[in-house]
């Protein structure tokens, strides 16, 4: 499995998006050590805004509820929903990334920072994760 590959794994998934607040829709694909790969995408509520779920959590916890616990790479792209291209630059959330940093630890995260697709561990976005062990 490339990185191509899960990045347009990630594209397809972004088609099931549903986002009525926002009109963002977002798609992630996971892939875990037993070679299986998981996809996600944003669901938004639109009158209770925080029970929306991100596509990169949503991905997540697909995989854990398949029993699967250990990951290798994720990828993440979005786009407005009218539009055909995905955007130049997408991130994970702060949110995301102190998930990602509990529930994957130290996976390869890929997504698109300046028109360039880019493979970076979780440390590069977030830094000083929160961490209660860390002593």
């Amino acid at each position: 499995m490339t990185q191509n590959d899960l990045v347009n794994i990630a594209k397809n998934a972004c088609k099931n998006a549903y986002a009525p607040a926002t009109g963002y829709t977002v798609g992630a694909a996971l892939l875990a050590k037993s070679g299986t790969v998981y996809i996600g995408t944003n669901v938004e509520d639109k009158k209770i805004p925080n029970l929306s779920i991100c596509a990169e959590r949503n991905v997540i916890q697909t995989a854990i509820s398949h029993g699967d616990r250990e990951f290798l790479a994720i990828a993440i792209v979005g786009k407005r929903e009218e539009s055909k291209n995905f955007d130049e630059t997408l991130t994970p959330c702060g949110i995301c990334l102190q998930y990602i940093v509990d529930m994957c630890k130290d996976i390869e995260i890929i997504c698109y920072i300046d028109g360039i697709q880019v493979s970076r561990k979780v440390g590069y976005f977030l830094n000083t994760p929160f961490d209660l062990d860390e002593k």
